[in-house]
């Protein structure tokens, strides 16, 4: 059983000033496509194209799993969505949730790069860097955190928390 800490790790008003200041540097980078990795990452992805108010800017979504119903990474990722898309010669931004092990985006940078894009470049609102497993950063990072399972604002435990405005951290109880 899990229940959700006492106070949140992140507060909707400290998520929404750091996705308008994230959503400045994005918007200079002049990118493409951006590819959301659905489905912990809709809300972070809706919320920066919002700000970035480009008419021109593509949107795309793809599936990226390695959690499934747990609250430890499987390490085996599936993506799925990514051969309809058009990226070739683009400029593309991956939109993450959440960079944990690195192995989900990696798998998805790799993935991409097969389409031949003319850069790819990653933006995740939450970094565990101590986590990492793999030799994988993200170019744009929302906020760090330490290494506590957190749900709210998109993401989830088992389809659960996503619609919460903040972020928490789960618990065990």
């Amino acid at each position: 059983m899990y229940k959700l800490s006492k106070a949140p790790l992140l507060s909707a008003t400290q998520i929404d000033k750091r996705v308008e200041s994230l959503a400045l540097e994005l918007k200079a980078c002049d990118f493409d496509v951006i590819l959301s990795a659905l489905t912990g990452s809709y809300m972070f992805t809706a919320d920066i194209s919002r700000r970035m108010a480009r008419p021109d800017l593509k949107i795309a979504f793809i599936r990226a799993s390695s959690y499934g119903n747990q609250t430890e990474s499987s390490g085996k990722v599936k993506i799925s969505g990514l051969e309809t898309k058009d990226i070739k010669g683009k400029r593309v931004l991956i939109i993450d949730d959440i960079l944990d092990t690195g192995n989900t985006m990696l798998a998805l940078i790799q993935a991409i790069k097969e389409y031949s894009p003319e850069s790819v470049k990653t933006c995740v609102l939450l970094n565990k860097e101590s986590r990492r497993v793999v030799d994988c950063h993200a170019d744009f990072v929302g906020f760090e955190i330490e290494d506590k399972f957190v749900v709210g604002y998109g993401l989830d435990f088992a389809g659960d928390y996503r619609t919460l405005p903040e972020i928490w951290t789960l618990e065990e109880i």
